[in-house]
């Protein structure tokens, strides 16, 4: 935050915990943080991957399948807003929990959805479930980690959405072949499904989250996660006084953190609505322009396998070249990308390297943009905070759909709505850049 430092825990029970080396469980949580934001990616933009089927059966207007694609990114901002802050006063795990069973409901519903109205609803809890569960998984990632593999844990959680991304597309382009457009949101509502169980019994609740919330009862837990994963009790005496038990989001319009809010919710939102356009409406473009529905999924795919390098170049550079460095380099290139994605026509494996070049620089600005958050805030307003900067952040995910199309039904060419969006990401660098980061952060 320009020009203080960033709170990270302050603790003792934290800082022990910080300094220790990494447990295999420890490790497996952050492993379980990953595979979550995999089954987020999958849920996104599974109706991407559905829409040109949607479209076929139920002929309807591009600009109304932009608002249904942009349904779950509404349900996102209002998971981020309404139900993230609940990991900062029940707790992680609660939190992540409530937030799985929204997701399985929403997939499976809008996998029977026999209207758009019905469409967008569902959508919509899907993207509660997905919303809340977005910042509570970073702070989980965050707060499981050592302070040697904080970032690089942070960044592995945030490379499991085009994870999921590329998985997602290799699955839906089989199942849309097989069952149609509505085995794609079963097959989620499944897999979602499925990880109810794994957090119940594998996930603890955060020490961060305990030692912050303080209590008569809170040495209790905490020796209790501690032992579970490895590490020594401690003695009451080290126990954090316990702090304020709601988080107030009023405190991050505050003098100490309101410049780092503006100008992070500005960079995110500017870089999410230049990702959402393209990713919502890729395949799209591509069917309009002759491809098969496949083949467009397909391309959809291998962006997300850029996605997922560029996500690992990034955890794995930042202790060399400087995490702002990085995140403002990847938009850039984003902004470049875009521009040569949208002159990129006709050969198909020129347009399959053009996407996954420009997914090594989405998600790298990405994977950078979560960096930021996980660290900006102290432990008892880490989700509150990520839930807020995610969500305002997201109004440039929902406009991405809308505006794609808004700007395809009045004429525009998909290569000038491309290079438009792309210069949103160009400015969203700037306004990350004014943000100093000390070199201990």
């Amino acid at each position: 935050m320009a020009g203080s430092p960033v709170e990270t825990g302050n603790s003792s029970v934290s800082r022990t915990f910080a300094n220790a080396p990494m447990s295999k469980w420890q490790i497996g949580v952050v492993l379980i943080s990953v595979l979550l934001n995999a089954l987020d990616g999958f849920d996104v933009l599974s109706i991407t991957f559905a829409a040109p089927g949607i479209s076929e059966d139920w002929e309807i207007s591009r600009s109304a399948l932009g608002v249904v694609i942009s349904a779950s990114l509404a349900g996102m901002v209002a998971g981020s807003v309404f139900i993230a802050p609940f990991a900062d006063r029940i707790g992680r795990r609660p939190t992540m929990l409530i937030c799985l069973l929204l997701m399985t409901a929403g997939m499976f519903l809008t996998g029977i959805a026999t209207s758009i109205g019905a469409l967008c609803v569902f959508r919509i809890i899907t993207g509660l479930g997905i919303g809340g569960l977005i910042p509570t998984i970073t702070a989980v990632a965050a707060e499981f980690s050592n302070e040697k593999r904080r970032d690089f844990s942070v960044s592995a959680m945030t490379i499991g959405f085009p994870i999921g991304g590329l998985l997602g597309g290799l699955l839906s382009a089989e199942l849309v072949d097989i069952g149609g457009w509505r085995s794609i949101f079963m097959a989620g509502g499944i897999l979602t499904g499925l990880f109810i169980p794994i957090v119940w019994f594998a996930v603890p609740e955060s020490l961060e989250y305990l030692a912050a919330r303080g209590g008569p009862d809170a040495i209790g837990k905490i020796n209790k996660v501690l032992k579970r994963m490895g590490h020594p009790a401690v003695a009451e005496a080290q126990s954090a006084p316990p702090q304020k038990k709601s988080a107030d989001p009023r405190e991050l319009f505050s003098a100490k953190y309101r410049l780092l809010t503006f100008l992070l919710v500005t960079a995110y939102m500017l870089h999410l609505l230049s990702y959402y356009f393209f990713s919502g409406w890729l395949p799209k473009i591509l069917t309009d322009s002759g491809y098969e529905i496949s083949t467009a999924i397909m391309a959809a795919t291998i962006m997300n396998v850029g996605g997922v390098l560029g996500g690992i170049l990034v955890g794995w550079a930042t202790p060399y070249f400087g995490l702002k460095r990085l995140a403002v380099g990847s938009m850039i290139g984003t902004s470049v990308m875009l521009a040569v994605f949208a002159v990129s026509t006709g050969e198909i494996m020129t347009i399959r390297m053009a996407a996954f070049t420009l997914g090594i620089f989405m998600f790298g600005g990405i994977v950078g943009l979560y960096a930021f958050l996980a660290r900006a805030f102290p432990a008892r307003l880490r989700v509150t905070g990520c839930g807020l900067a995610i969500a305002c952040g997201r109004g440039g995910s929902i406009a991405g759909p809308v505006l794609g199309g808004v700007l395809l039904d009045l004429g525009v060419s998909a290569e000038t709505a491309l290079i438009t969006v792309g210069v949103a990401a160009a400015i969203g660098a700037m306004f990350l850049s004014p943000i100093k980061l000390l070199p201990e952060e």
